[in-house]
């Protein structure tokens, strides 16, 4: 019986392979949406909250190609009722590229039905670089990668990004993204560029989304990634480096990869324990909102109980919203939602970020490390952080890691005056698509180029 079931394992296991030699590109619908309203039911003559009413359609998209007008009304999407936008974009992520596609709309008070077939959502372009779309097993699926390599033939040095902990897509960003910007900046400069979409993200297909997953699993999601790497022929498998942004730079050290990064970047994340880093945040961060210092420090003591009760006592958000002060703090600093979810991930999450134990992790790693510190941050505000990082490294490995300071950049390396600045714009879309702070880009590239002359002038 044993044999029998292993051999049907290998069977159904090679005809994934087979069949997603090439994973499918996710659907592009190309709609702005809106929720139909009272006053869109009344003109239509629609069930309120019936459809969703699309106010924009993009250009070469899967609705503009089966013929879908701003101004009318979807009902339904092959056998899917939509009753909200959330409902219907879900049902399009269920879906890749060349799935068949029926929609039900009202148009001027009367019933039409388009078919076709959905489209794939636009592959993103580089003017210095080939793009490479890619894959990787995992988690009985597989996760996309998206790789950037320099035009010419050869063998060059890697940057591997590891983001924050949100779980959009890496794939397609627009132009103005300042995440984009430093990715085509290192990548303009002569490195490999590799970005991982998350669990369930964009094309990637798992059987566990990314808001579902846990910080350990996602942290393996990486692992793999990265040791997908030593299939490449252009990749300077000796000169990988990783950038860790934000939670990016807590898993970053947390890898146990198959070869060593010659190096690991991080900005805007954490060193001590989650617990000691929350209590002091909590604190401060509100302050530098503009909270009255006894109201501050009325909300003090209840984020103390809290997260003692969350993060040492692993209570679950269900237990502790049936305590009317703990349901209080949910509902005002945490996006609590279906019982289990905290800003849009798992609470297990959350609750192993206490685990992770920082020090260990940094004391063990045989990478250079570079700790940059923006002067700007309202986030992750102290610099002590990006000290300790570094004075961990160099306490067990001599010489292997610098902190920087740097100035007039924010969390989302913007150019800021200020932390005070930074917090006066944080919702300013504008300001923030158009002040980059180019200057995190020299400082990466030049340390990745100084570690790689250093490492090479040693084995002369």
């Amino acid at each position: 019986m044993k044999t029998k079931t292993l051999l049907i394992t290998i069977i159904i296991a090679a005809a994934i392979q087979t069949t997603l030699a090439e994973l499918p590109r996710r659907a592009f619908i190309g709609t702005q949406l809106l929720e139909v309203c009272d006053s869109i039911s009344e003109l239509y003559n629609v069930k309120a909250k019936e459809g969703v009413y699309v106010q924009l359609v993009v250009e070469g998209s899967t609705a503009e190609v089966i013929g879908v007008l701003p101004g009318d009304i979807i009902v339904k999407a092959n056998d899917y009722s939509p009753a909200s936008v959330s409902g219907f974009v879900e049902f399009i992520q269920k879906h890749g590229e060349g799935d068949p596609l029926n929609l039900e709309i009202i148009r001027h008070g009367e019933f039409i039905l388009l078919t076709g077939k959905m489209s794939g959502f636009p592959k993103e372009t580089s003017p210095h670089a080939e793009v490479i779309y890619d894959q990787f097993a995992f988690d009985g699926g597989y996760v996309r990668t998206i790789i950037h390599r320099p035009e010419e033939p050869g063998v060059y040095p890697v940057l591997f990004f590891i983001q924050g902990y949100t779980c959009g897509s890496m794939d397609n960003m627009s132009d103005l993204s300042p995440v984009r910007k430093l990715l085509e900046g290192i990548s303009e400069r002569g490195f490999v560029v590799v970005k991982t979409e998350k669990a369930g993200i964009g094309d990637s297909q798992s059987t566990t989304r990314c808001s579902d997953m846990d910080l350990f699993t996602e942290v393996k999601l990486f692992e793999a990634s990265f040791n997908a790497l030593k299939k490449y022929d252009f990749i300077d498998h000796d000169n990988v480096f990783v950038f860790g942004h934000s939670m990016g730079g807590v898993q970053a050290p947390l890898m146990q990869t198959d070869f060593d990064p010659k190096g690991i970047i991080v900005f805007g994340t954490v060193a001590r324990p989650w617990f000691e880093y929350l209590i002091e945040q909590t604190r401060m961060q509100r302050l530098i909102l503009g909270q009255d210092y006894l109201v501050n420090e009325a909300n003090h003591e209840q984020s103390i109980h809290f997260y003692y009760r969350f993060l040492i006592q692993k209570e679950t958000p269900e237990e502790l919203n049936r305590d009317s002060e703990m349901a209080e703090f949910l509902d005002r600093y945490w996006r609590f939602e279906d019982g289990a979810y905290l800003n849009g991930r798992h609470f297990t999450f959350w609750q192993q970020l206490q685990d992770t134990e920082p020090f260990k992790a940094w004391s063990q790693t045989n990478a250079h490390v570079l700790s940059l510190h923006g002067e700007g941050e309202y986030i992750a505000f102290n610099p002590y952080e990006h000290e300790l990082i570094a004075d961990i490294v160099n306490h067990y490995n001599p010489g292997k890691a610098r902190f920087v300071s740097v100035p007039n950049i924010d969390h989302a390396f913007i150019y800021v005056n200020d932390r005070l600045h930074s917090a006066a714009i944080r919702n300013d879309g504008a300001y923030w698509r158009h002040n980059f702070n180019h200057n995190i880009v020299n400082l990466t590239v030049n340390w990745m180029n100084e570690i790689m002359r250093i490492e090479n002038d040693h084995e002369l």
